[in-house]
């Protein structure tokens, strides 16, 4: 079938590594639209030109103790564990995601 006849979308195959692929996830997440989409604005963007892609929304975990109780909150309605036992993990997982690397 030639290709002047056909509809999009038309798929093109691409070979990353798991670590390539989880990179691309990852940004794609951190802006707010799919892998495919990010892959897309990347090849059809002109050469030595960024893709047009919509800037990274940074993540902000807000500082105290509301952080702490709408986590605890969230995790205990899912899978009912005591809140007393899961405030120190909800705070270690906190700590973690606020660390600067």
């Amino acid at each position: 079938m030639s290709e002047s006849g056909r509809k999009f979308p038309i798929r093109v195959d691409v070979r990353l590594t798991a670590e390539e692929r989880d990179a691309l996830s990852q940004e794609a997440i951190q802006r707010g639209i799919t892998r495919q989409e990010l892959l897309r604005a990347r090849v059809l963007s002109e050469a030595n030109q960024p893709a047009p892609v919509p800037p990274i929304k940074p993540v902000h975990y807000s500082k105290g103790r509301d952080s702490i109780d709408r986590a605890i909150y969230a995790v205990n309605r899912r899978y009912n564990v005591n809140s007393r036992d899961l405030e120190g993990i909800v705070c270690t997982v906190i700590c973690a995601l606020n660390a600067k690397s």
